[in-house]
Protein backbone atom coordinates (compact mmCIF):
# COMPACT_ATOMS: atom_id res chain seq x y z
CA UNK A 1 0.00 0.00 0.00
CA UNK A 2 1.31 3.41 -0.70
CA UNK A 3 1.17 6.05 1.73
CA UNK A 4 -0.27 9.49 1.80
CA UNK A 5 2.77 11.27 1.33
CA UNK A 6 3.28 8.77 -2.19
CA UNK A 7 -0.18 8.96 -3.65
CA UNK A 8 0.31 12.53 -3.32
CA UNK A 9 3.60 13.00 -5.50
CA UNK A 10 2.46 10.83 -7.76
CA UNK A 11 -0.81 13.05 -8.16
CA UNK A 12 1.38 15.48 -8.82
CA UNK A 13 3.42 14.37 -11.33
CA UNK A 14 0.76 13.30 -13.31
CA UNK A 15 -1.10 16.78 -13.16
CA UNK A 16 2.33 18.27 -14.09
CA UNK A 17 2.53 16.14 -17.32
CA UNK A 18 -1.04 16.67 -17.82
CA UNK A 19 -0.45 20.64 -18.23
CA UNK A 20 2.99 20.13 -20.12
CA UNK A 21 1.15 18.35 -22.55
CA UNK A 22 -2.00 20.51 -22.69
CA UNK A 23 0.23 23.52 -22.79
CA UNK A 24 2.22 22.01 -25.71
CA UNK A 25 -1.06 21.26 -27.31
CA UNK A 26 -1.95 24.76 -27.04
CA UNK A 27 0.77 25.97 -28.37
CA UNK A 28 0.56 23.71 -31.49
CA UNK A 29 -3.11 25.27 -31.73
CA UNK A 30 -2.29 29.01 -31.99
CA UNK A 31 1.13 28.82 -33.06
CA UNK A 32 1.24 31.61 -36.02
CA UNK A 33 -0.15 30.16 -39.44
CA UNK A 34 2.62 29.28 -41.78
CA UNK A 35 5.12 29.24 -38.90
CA UNK A 36 7.23 26.72 -40.61
CA UNK A 37 7.75 28.38 -44.14
CA UNK A 38 7.44 31.75 -42.25
CA UNK A 39 11.04 30.39 -40.38
CA UNK A 40 12.43 29.25 -43.44
CA UNK A 41 12.13 32.43 -45.56
CA UNK A 42 13.81 34.10 -42.03
CA UNK A 43 16.51 31.78 -42.64
CA UNK A 44 17.22 33.11 -46.85
CA UNK A 45 16.67 36.43 -45.70
CA UNK A 46 19.93 36.24 -43.33
CA UNK A 47 21.29 34.31 -46.40
CA UNK A 48 20.64 36.98 -48.65
CA UNK A 49 18.94 34.66 -51.02
CA UNK A 50 16.05 37.35 -51.11
CA UNK A 51 14.47 35.17 -54.54
CA UNK A 52 13.95 32.10 -51.74
CA UNK A 53 12.74 34.39 -49.14
CA UNK A 54 10.02 35.81 -50.49
CA UNK A 55 8.68 32.04 -51.96
CA UNK A 56 8.44 30.72 -48.07
CA UNK A 57 6.93 34.19 -47.57
CA UNK A 58 4.42 33.82 -49.97
CA UNK A 59 3.85 30.29 -48.61
CA UNK A 60 3.59 31.44 -45.00
CA UNK A 61 1.08 34.54 -46.20
CA UNK A 62 -0.87 32.01 -47.91
CA UNK A 63 -1.72 30.47 -44.63
CA UNK A 64 -2.97 33.92 -42.89
CA UNK A 65 0.57 34.78 -41.86
CA UNK A 66 0.29 38.79 -41.57
CA UNK A 67 3.79 39.70 -40.46
CA UNK A 68 4.53 37.15 -43.73
CA UNK A 69 1.83 38.87 -45.74
CA UNK A 70 3.87 42.45 -44.68
CA UNK A 71 7.02 41.33 -45.71
CA UNK A 72 6.05 39.85 -49.21
CA UNK A 73 4.63 43.50 -49.48
CA UNK A 74 7.20 45.53 -48.53
CA UNK A 75 9.69 42.74 -50.80
CA UNK A 76 7.64 44.16 -54.04
CA UNK A 77 8.06 47.83 -52.60
CA UNK A 78 11.45 47.51 -52.47
CA UNK A 79 11.87 45.16 -55.75
CA UNK A 80 13.91 42.86 -53.22
CA UNK A 81 13.72 39.26 -54.68
CA UNK A 82 11.21 40.06 -57.04
CA UNK A 83 10.47 42.62 -60.02
CA UNK A 84 9.46 46.19 -58.24
CA UNK A 85 6.02 46.46 -58.05
CA UNK A 86 3.87 48.37 -56.16
CA UNK A 87 0.30 47.14 -56.81
CA UNK A 88 1.58 43.48 -56.21
CA UNK A 89 2.95 45.41 -52.90
CA UNK A 90 -0.81 47.19 -52.14
CA UNK A 91 -2.20 43.83 -52.77
CA UNK A 92 -0.17 42.60 -49.71
CA UNK A 93 -0.46 45.31 -47.46
CA UNK A 94 -3.92 46.46 -47.40
CA UNK A 95 -5.56 42.65 -46.44
CA UNK A 96 -2.66 43.04 -43.59
CA UNK A 97 -3.22 46.50 -42.40
CA UNK A 98 -7.16 45.74 -42.68
CA UNK A 99 -7.03 43.21 -40.37
CA UNK A 100 -5.13 45.48 -37.74
CA UNK A 101 -1.06 44.42 -38.47
CA UNK A 102 0.69 47.33 -37.47
CA UNK A 103 3.59 46.91 -39.37
CA UNK A 104 1.33 46.96 -42.72
CA UNK A 105 -0.65 50.06 -41.51
CA UNK A 106 2.82 51.79 -41.34
CA UNK A 107 3.49 50.32 -44.94
CA UNK A 108 0.24 51.90 -46.10
CA UNK A 109 0.68 54.76 -44.73
CA UNK A 110 4.06 55.11 -46.19
CA UNK A 111 2.14 54.37 -49.96
CA UNK A 112 0.10 56.61 -49.52
CA UNK A 113 2.93 59.42 -48.20
CA UNK A 114 4.99 58.84 -51.40
CA UNK A 115 2.21 57.38 -53.84
CA UNK A 116 3.36 53.66 -54.77
CA UNK A 117 0.79 52.49 -56.33
CA UNK A 118 -1.65 55.19 -55.55
CA UNK A 119 -2.37 58.84 -55.44
CA UNK A 120 -0.73 60.77 -53.14
CA UNK A 121 -2.61 61.40 -49.99
CA UNK A 122 -0.86 62.54 -46.87
CA UNK A 123 -4.11 62.63 -44.98
CA UNK A 124 -4.67 59.16 -45.81
CA UNK A 125 -1.15 58.41 -44.99
CA UNK A 126 -1.99 59.90 -41.33
CA UNK A 127 -4.54 57.89 -40.90
CA UNK A 128 -2.55 54.18 -41.30
CA UNK A 129 0.12 56.05 -39.30
CA UNK A 130 -2.01 56.76 -36.45
CA UNK A 131 -3.87 53.23 -36.29
CA UNK A 132 -0.05 51.57 -36.32
CA UNK A 133 1.17 54.27 -33.94
CA UNK A 134 -1.71 53.31 -31.50
CA UNK A 135 -0.89 49.78 -31.52
CA UNK A 136 2.76 50.75 -30.48
CA UNK A 137 4.43 50.03 -33.98
CA UNK A 138 7.55 52.10 -34.11
CA UNK A 139 7.66 53.09 -37.80
CA UNK A 140 4.03 53.98 -37.30
CA UNK A 141 5.05 55.96 -34.10
CA UNK A 142 8.14 57.81 -36.19
CA UNK A 143 6.09 58.54 -39.25
CA UNK A 144 3.26 60.24 -37.26
CA UNK A 145 5.86 62.61 -35.72
CA UNK A 146 7.32 63.32 -38.53
CA UNK A 147 3.79 64.10 -39.96
CA UNK A 148 2.98 66.26 -36.44
CA UNK A 149 6.44 68.57 -37.14
CA UNK A 150 6.17 68.52 -40.60
CA UNK A 151 2.29 70.00 -40.41
CA UNK A 152 1.74 67.17 -43.41
CA UNK A 153 -1.52 65.42 -43.38
CA UNK A 154 -2.49 67.37 -39.96
CA UNK A 155 -1.88 70.31 -38.54
CA UNK A 156 1.63 71.00 -37.33
CA UNK A 157 1.89 70.27 -33.90
CA UNK A 158 5.57 70.39 -32.45
CA UNK A 159 4.40 68.57 -29.21
CA UNK A 160 2.77 65.52 -30.40
CA UNK A 161 5.62 65.13 -32.53
CA UNK A 162 7.79 65.13 -29.84
CA UNK A 163 5.29 62.95 -27.82
CA UNK A 164 5.08 60.23 -30.73
CA UNK A 165 8.82 60.20 -31.13
CA UNK A 166 9.27 59.63 -27.44
CA UNK A 167 7.32 56.77 -27.47
CA UNK A 168 9.02 55.33 -30.43
CA UNK A 169 12.60 56.05 -28.47
CA UNK A 170 11.23 54.52 -25.61
CA UNK A 171 10.72 51.20 -27.40
CA UNK A 172 15.04 51.46 -28.59
CA UNK A 173 14.48 52.15 -31.84
CA UNK A 174 17.72 54.02 -33.03
CA UNK A 175 16.12 56.38 -35.75
CA UNK A 176 13.78 57.87 -33.31
CA UNK A 177 16.29 58.43 -30.66
CA UNK A 178 18.66 60.46 -32.87
CA UNK A 179 15.73 62.45 -34.06
CA UNK A 180 14.74 62.68 -30.04
CA UNK A 181 17.94 64.09 -29.10
CA UNK A 182 17.52 66.60 -32.48
CA UNK A 183 14.15 67.24 -30.59
CA UNK A 184 15.97 68.04 -27.34
CA UNK A 185 18.56 69.84 -28.60
CA UNK A 186 16.42 72.37 -30.75
CA UNK A 187 13.91 72.96 -27.73
CA UNK A 188 10.84 71.47 -30.24
CA UNK A 189 7.96 70.75 -28.73
CA UNK A 190 10.03 70.06 -25.56
CA UNK A 191 11.76 72.44 -23.35
CA UNK A 192 15.39 72.64 -24.89
CA UNK A 193 18.23 70.38 -23.03
CA UNK A 194 22.04 69.76 -23.93
CA UNK A 195 21.70 66.96 -21.26
CA UNK A 196 19.11 65.07 -22.66
CA UNK A 197 19.82 65.61 -26.52
CA UNK A 198 23.46 63.84 -25.51
CA UNK A 199 21.79 61.29 -23.67
CA UNK A 200 19.94 60.41 -26.46
CA UNK A 201 22.58 60.61 -29.10
CA UNK A 202 24.59 58.02 -27.12
CA UNK A 203 21.83 55.79 -26.72
CA UNK A 204 21.53 55.69 -30.71
CA UNK A 205 25.34 55.76 -31.21
CA UNK A 206 25.59 52.72 -28.93
CA UNK A 207 23.27 50.99 -31.29
CA UNK A 208 25.39 51.99 -34.70
CA UNK A 209 23.66 54.76 -36.16
CA UNK A 210 25.94 56.85 -37.79
CA UNK A 211 24.87 60.18 -37.17
CA UNK A 212 24.39 59.98 -33.85
CA UNK A 213 27.59 58.63 -33.60
CA UNK A 214 28.73 61.98 -35.27
CA UNK A 215 26.49 64.13 -32.83
CA UNK A 216 27.38 62.60 -29.60
CA UNK A 217 31.14 62.78 -30.47
CA UNK A 218 30.24 66.62 -31.13
CA UNK A 219 28.46 67.03 -27.91
CA UNK A 220 31.83 65.72 -26.38
CA UNK A 221 34.01 67.82 -28.36
CA UNK A 222 31.94 71.03 -28.34
CA UNK A 223 29.03 71.08 -26.04
CA UNK A 224 28.63 71.68 -22.22
CA UNK A 225 27.33 68.64 -21.05
CA UNK A 226 29.99 66.11 -21.46
CA UNK A 227 33.48 66.49 -20.18
CA UNK A 228 36.16 66.34 -22.85
CA UNK A 229 37.54 63.65 -23.60
CA UNK A 230 40.31 63.43 -26.96
CA UNK A 231 39.72 59.55 -27.20
CA UNK A 232 35.75 59.35 -26.57
CA UNK A 233 35.54 62.47 -29.51
CA UNK A 234 37.88 59.94 -31.91
CA UNK A 235 36.34 56.26 -31.27
CA UNK A 236 32.73 58.04 -32.22
CA UNK A 237 33.99 60.17 -35.44
CA UNK A 238 36.11 56.50 -36.05
CA UNK A 239 32.55 54.74 -35.66
CA UNK A 240 30.50 57.10 -37.87
CA UNK A 241 33.13 57.31 -40.76
CA UNK A 242 34.01 53.61 -40.94
CA UNK A 243 29.56 53.38 -41.83
CA UNK A 244 30.46 56.30 -44.95
CA UNK A 245 29.48 59.34 -42.98
CA UNK A 246 30.62 62.02 -44.61
CA UNK A 247 31.49 64.82 -42.60
CA UNK A 248 32.65 62.51 -39.90
CA UNK A 249 35.15 61.79 -42.47
CA UNK A 250 36.45 65.21 -42.29
CA UNK A 251 36.29 65.50 -38.91
CA UNK A 252 38.58 61.88 -38.32
CA UNK A 253 41.05 63.77 -40.94
CA UNK A 254 41.43 66.34 -38.21
CA UNK A 255 41.94 63.88 -35.44
CA UNK A 256 44.70 62.52 -37.08
CA UNK A 257 46.06 65.88 -38.58
CA UNK A 258 45.66 67.49 -35.05
CA UNK A 259 46.95 64.17 -33.17
CA UNK A 260 43.87 64.08 -31.34
CA UNK A 261 44.05 60.29 -30.20
CA UNK A 262 48.14 60.21 -29.74
CA UNK A 263 50.79 60.97 -32.39
CA UNK A 264 49.61 63.22 -35.38
CA UNK A 265 49.62 60.23 -38.57
CA UNK A 266 49.33 62.05 -41.72
CA UNK A 267 49.16 58.90 -43.76
CA UNK A 268 45.38 58.82 -42.16
CA UNK A 269 44.74 62.11 -42.65
CA UNK A 270 45.49 62.56 -45.95
CA UNK A 271 43.49 59.15 -46.63
CA UNK A 272 40.29 60.15 -44.39
CA UNK A 273 40.54 63.74 -46.31
CA UNK A 274 40.60 62.11 -49.64
CA UNK A 275 37.69 59.56 -48.71
CA UNK A 276 35.27 62.77 -47.94
CA UNK A 277 36.62 64.78 -50.77
CA UNK A 278 35.91 61.89 -53.46
CA UNK A 279 32.10 61.97 -51.45
CA UNK A 280 31.63 65.65 -52.31
CA UNK A 281 32.26 66.78 -49.06
CA UNK A 282 33.22 70.77 -50.14
CA UNK A 283 35.29 71.33 -47.15
CA UNK A 284 37.17 68.39 -47.84
CA UNK A 285 37.65 69.24 -51.29
CA UNK A 286 39.09 72.93 -50.66
CA UNK A 287 41.19 71.20 -48.14
CA UNK A 288 42.79 68.48 -50.08
CA UNK A 289 43.00 71.04 -53.06
CA UNK A 290 44.99 73.53 -50.45
CA UNK A 291 47.34 70.85 -49.62
CA UNK A 292 47.55 70.26 -53.29
CA UNK A 293 48.56 73.64 -54.24
CA UNK A 294 50.70 74.50 -51.38
CA UNK A 295 52.30 71.14 -50.20
CA UNK A 296 52.40 71.27 -46.79
CA UNK A 297 50.67 70.14 -43.73
CA UNK A 298 50.09 66.24 -44.34
CA UNK A 299 53.57 65.55 -46.52
CA UNK A 300 51.86 65.59 -50.01
CA UNK A 301 54.05 67.06 -52.66
CA UNK A 302 52.77 70.28 -54.34
CA UNK A 303 50.69 68.94 -57.31
CA UNK A 304 48.65 71.86 -59.28
CA UNK A 305 46.43 69.24 -61.87
CA UNK A 306 45.42 67.82 -58.83
CA UNK A 307 45.00 71.42 -56.74
CA UNK A 308 42.87 72.42 -59.92
CA UNK A 309 41.34 69.05 -59.99
CA UNK A 310 39.78 69.53 -56.36
CA UNK A 311 39.32 72.91 -56.43
CA UNK A 312 37.03 72.31 -60.15
CA UNK A 313 34.85 69.77 -58.07
CA UNK A 314 33.82 72.22 -55.70
CA UNK A 315 32.88 74.73 -58.23
CA UNK A 316 30.61 72.14 -59.61
CA UNK A 317 28.74 72.40 -56.77
CA UNK A 318 28.07 76.49 -57.26
CA UNK A 319 30.81 76.49 -53.61
CA UNK A 320 32.29 80.47 -53.82
CA UNK A 321 35.38 79.74 -52.46
CA UNK A 322 36.11 76.70 -54.95
CA UNK A 323 35.19 78.86 -57.93
CA UNK A 324 37.08 81.74 -56.72
CA UNK A 325 40.36 79.05 -56.44
CA UNK A 326 39.82 77.62 -59.89
CA UNK A 327 39.85 81.50 -61.05
CA UNK A 328 43.87 81.64 -59.11
CA UNK A 329 44.43 78.74 -60.77
CA UNK A 330 44.03 80.38 -64.13
CA UNK A 331 45.56 83.45 -62.79
CA UNK A 332 49.20 82.19 -61.63
CA UNK A 333 48.85 78.91 -64.08
CA UNK A 334 48.66 76.37 -61.07
CA UNK A 335 47.42 73.08 -63.27
CA UNK A 336 45.84 74.85 -65.85
CA UNK A 337 47.72 77.25 -68.91
CA UNK A 338 47.78 80.50 -66.84
CA UNK A 339 44.37 82.42 -68.82
CA UNK A 340 44.01 86.10 -67.37
CA UNK A 341 40.46 86.01 -69.18
CA UNK A 342 39.23 82.82 -67.69
CA UNK A 343 40.56 83.87 -64.59
CA UNK A 344 38.23 86.77 -64.64
CA UNK A 345 35.34 84.99 -65.46
CA UNK A 346 35.70 82.58 -62.58
CA UNK A 347 36.13 85.77 -59.94
CA UNK A 348 32.82 87.23 -61.32
CA UNK A 349 31.01 84.36 -60.44
CA UNK A 350 31.97 83.74 -56.95
CA UNK A 351 31.71 87.71 -56.49
CA UNK A 352 27.81 86.86 -57.59
CA UNK A 353 27.93 85.16 -54.35
CA UNK A 354 29.25 87.43 -52.43
CA UNK A 355 32.68 86.30 -51.82
CA UNK A 356 34.87 88.70 -50.74
CA UNK A 357 37.82 87.05 -51.50
CA UNK A 358 36.66 87.34 -55.15
CA UNK A 359 35.69 90.53 -54.55
CA UNK A 360 39.48 91.16 -53.81
CA UNK A 361 40.96 89.55 -56.79
CA UNK A 362 38.74 91.27 -59.24
CA UNK A 363 39.67 94.70 -57.65
CA UNK A 364 43.18 93.49 -58.03
CA UNK A 365 42.73 92.39 -61.75
CA UNK A 366 41.30 95.92 -62.67
CA UNK A 367 43.91 97.50 -60.15
CA UNK A 368 46.61 95.83 -62.32
CA UNK A 369 45.41 95.08 -65.99
CA UNK A 370 45.14 91.69 -65.49
CA UNK A 371 42.50 89.54 -67.78
CA UNK A 372 41.01 93.68 -68.38
CA UNK A 373 41.71 97.33 -68.97
CA UNK A 374 43.49 98.70 -66.05
CA UNK A 375 40.74 100.76 -64.38
CA UNK A 376 41.23 102.26 -61.28
CA UNK A 377 37.81 103.29 -60.36
CA UNK A 378 36.62 99.90 -61.51
CA UNK A 379 39.34 98.56 -58.78
CA UNK A 380 38.72 100.90 -55.87
CA UNK A 381 34.51 99.94 -56.37
CA UNK A 382 35.93 96.18 -55.83
CA UNK A 383 37.98 96.52 -52.92
CA UNK A 384 35.49 98.74 -51.20
CA UNK A 385 32.49 95.76 -51.73
CA UNK A 386 35.60 93.31 -50.38
CA UNK A 387 36.15 95.66 -47.60
CA UNK A 388 32.69 96.06 -46.70
CA UNK A 389 32.42 92.84 -45.92
CA UNK A 390 35.80 92.47 -43.86
CA UNK A 391 38.42 91.00 -46.04
CA UNK A 392 41.75 92.04 -44.64
CA UNK A 393 43.08 92.11 -48.34
CA UNK A 394 40.89 94.80 -49.70
CA UNK A 395 41.96 96.79 -46.21
CA UNK A 396 44.92 96.58 -46.74
CA UNK A 397 45.08 97.72 -50.67
CA UNK A 398 42.33 100.55 -49.86
CA UNK A 399 45.44 101.89 -47.23
CA UNK A 400 48.32 101.32 -49.75
CA UNK A 401 46.09 104.00 -51.54
CA UNK A 402 45.45 106.19 -48.97
CA UNK A 403 41.69 105.55 -49.30
CA UNK A 404 41.10 103.42 -45.90
CA UNK A 405 38.26 104.69 -44.09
Amino acid sequence: MLNTKMRRSIVLAVIAVVLIGAAFIAYRVFEEPGHAEFKAGKAAYRAGDYKSAVEHYKLAADQGNLKAQTLVGIFYRKGMGVQQDYAEALKWLRPAAEQGFGAAQSELGLCYECGFGVEQDYVEAVEWYKKAAEQGDEQGQIQLAAAYGLGRGIEQDNVAAFEWMFKAAEQGDDLAQYHLAIFFRDGRGVKKSDKDAAKWFHRAAKQGNADAQFEYARCIEWGPVAEWDGEEIFKWYSNAAEQGHIEAMYELYSCYFSGLNGTPDWNQAIHWLRKAAEQGFLRAQIRLGDEYRLGHGLGVPPDGEKAFYWYSKAAEQDDSTGQCMVGKCYEEGIGVEQDYAEAMKWFRIAADEDDYDAQFEIGKCYHEGKGVEKDMAEAIKWYRLAADQGSPDAKKALKELNLAE
